[in-house]
């Protein structure tokens, strides 16, 4: 049984990380889900959120943001593919922030609001939401439900 998993976080320009790990919890849409050594090969849907290195030895600061994707675990292999990833110490909320009010589309404006959300600790699922909000005197809001017609 190995004691590792080589992690690799791809973009669409090239390999961003590659590197061995004791386990990587994932931002799987659904709920994040931890992946250990000698796992069954799986597949798996992103949402933006923080990709953490965890396991024995591990300080719990080693954080990469990805902008959605798709992992495959394979043969103690994870491989994340991502259109953007930032690592968590090369940027600050008031980077953040300002990259939000740069943001050319609300994918961009989404994947930063993430950033500083978690930095804040809070937490939410953001695939679903970017299908569920618009924007409102400035600020994100959920979008009315529009009501069916009653079938007889």
């Amino acid at each position: 049984m190995s004691n590792d998993i080589k992690l690799t976080i791809e973009l669409p320009t090239g390999v961003f990380v590659e590197k061995q790990v004791p386990a990587v919890i994932l931002p799987a849409v659904r709920a994040p889900i931890e992946i250990l050594p000698e796992r069954a090969p799986s597949v798996f849907v992103l949402d933006y959120g923080a990709v953490e290195i965890s396991g024995k030895g591990v300080d719990g600061k080693d954080k990469y943001f990805i902008y959605s994707g798709a992992a495959e675990v394979v043969d103690n292999h994870c491989k994340i593919m991502t259109q953007e990833a930032i690592k968590a110490s090369d940027i600050t909320i008031n980077a953040a922030k300002e990259m939000i009010e740069k943001a050319d589309n609300d994918n961009q404006r989404l994947f930063y609001e993430m950033i500083v959300d978690h930095m804040r600790g809070v937490r939410r699922r953001y695939l679903r939401t970017l299908r569920s909000m618009r924007k409102r005197k400035g600020r994100w809001a959920f979008r009315k439900r529009k009501e069916k017609a009653n079938l007889v």
